[in-house]
C-alpha cells in the first residue's frame, strides 16, 4: 500500500533513473576494464558552446583497488594515464588501495573529500557489521546520503580536495587525469560537476553524465546483493541498497542547492571556496576542449 508520509514522498521522488544519450558522446564515454567499474572517459562531451571535451585527457572511475595489470596498461597505452586522484576516506585507502606497483609512470594524490568520522561507513561490509552506522542508515538513507553531499561541498575536507584538483588540472599540458572515490558516484561526481560547469557543459548534460553511473554499476549492486544475501541484520534492521549503490537526482539536487544557498551561485562557489576563478576556468577551457 502506498504512503502518503512526507518521508515516502520524499523517498519516491529520489529514485534511480537512466540518463538520455548524449548526442557525439557514444555510451557517456564508458571505458571496459576487467577490474574496474564506472570507468569513463569525458572526451567527446559537447559544450554549451558547440566545443567538445578533448578524449584521453579527462577520466573518472570507481576505485582501482581491482584493477589488473592489463587494466592499468589499457588506461596507459590507450588513454595517456599519467594522474590519479584518489577522493577515498583514509580508512578506505587503508581497506582497499590502490595497485600502486602497477601504476609506474603515474602521480597518485590522495586527497579525501571526507573525513573518516564525516563519511561514517566506507561500504556496506562495514555497515553490516556496525549496529550504529547500520541503525542510522537504515532509518533515513536518502537523508543520510545527503548529508555527504552537504558535506563534500562545504566540509573543510571537501573544499580542500577540489580546490587541489582542479587547480592541478591546470598544470597537466598532455596526458590524462583520473579521479575516483569508491563507486565513482558521489565524490567523483561532484567534482565531475565542477569540472564540466568549468569547461561550459551544460546544465542538462552534467546532470546526464552524474546519472550515467546508474548504467555501469550493477556489478558493484550484485557484489552488495551478495554480501547481503543471508546475512540476519540485527534488530530487523535493513538497508535500502538502491539509496546507497545508485546516483539519484535528489543527491546531484543537493549538492547544486547547497553550493547556491550558501555561495549565490556556482561561480562564486567556484570563485570563492575553491580558488577557481573564471581566469583559471578559460584556462581549464584552453586546455581540455577541442
Amino acid at each position: 500500500m502506498r504512503s502518503d508520509s512526507p518521508k515516502a514522498r520524499e523517498a519516491a521522488a529520489c529514485t534511480p533513473a537512466s540518463p538520455e544519450p548524449i548526442e557525439g558522446f557514444a555510451k557517456f564515454g564508458h571505458v571496459p576494464l576487467q577490474g574496474v567499474i564506472n570507468c569513463r572517459d569525458l572526451g567527446g562531451m559537447p559544450t554549451a558552446d558547440g566545443k567538445r571535451i578533448r578524449k584521453r585527457r579527462l577520466m573518472r572511475s570507481a576505485d582501482l583497488h581491482d584493477a589488473t595489470a592489463e587494466d592499468m596498461k589499457q588506461l596507459v597505452r590507450m588513454h595517456d594515464l599519467e594522474y590519479v586522484v584518489d577522493l577515498r576516506a583514509d580508512y578506505e585507502v587503508e581497506n582497499a588501495p590502490d595497485p600502486i606497483p602497477l601504476m609506474t609512470g603515474i602521480e597518485y594524490v590522495h586527497l579525501p573529500a571526507l573525513s573518516d568520522d564525516a563519511i561514517g561507513f566506507s561500504g556496506l561490509k562495514n555497515i553490516v557489521n556496525d549496529v550504529k552506522m547500520l541503525s542510522r542508515f537504515s532509518k533515513d538513507p536518502v537523508e543520510t546520503i545527503e548529508e555527504l553531499y552537504y558535506k563534500c561541498v562545504m566540509g573543510e575536507y571537501g573544499k580542500r580536495a577540489y580546490k587541489t584538483f582542479l587547480n592541478d588540472l591546470l598544470k597537466s599540458s598532455a596526458g590524462g587525469s583520473l579521479w575516483h572515490c569508491t563507486q565513482g558516484k558521489d565524490r567523483t561526481g561532484i567534482a565531475a560537476i565542477l569540472v564540466e560547469y568549468s569547461l561550459g557543459v551544460s546544465p542538462d548534460h552534467i546532470r546526464r553524465d552524474y546519472l550515467a553511473t546508474n548504467l555501469f554499476i550493477k556489478p558493484w549492486v550484485d557484489k552488495m546483493n551478495s554480501l547481503m544475501r543471508n546475512k540476519v541484520l540485527v534488530g530487523g534492521l535493513s538497508i535500502d541498497l538502491e539509496a546507497y549503490t545508485y546516483a539519484n537526482l535528489c543527491y546531484f539536487d543537493k549538492a547544486i542547492e547547497t553550493i547556491v544557498d550558501n555561495y549565490g551561485s556556482m561561480d562564486n562557489y567556484l570563485t570563492r571556496a575553491l580558488d577557481f576563478d573564471p581566469d583559471k576556468r578559460a584556462k581549464l577551457r584552453e586546455l581540455y576542449l577541442e
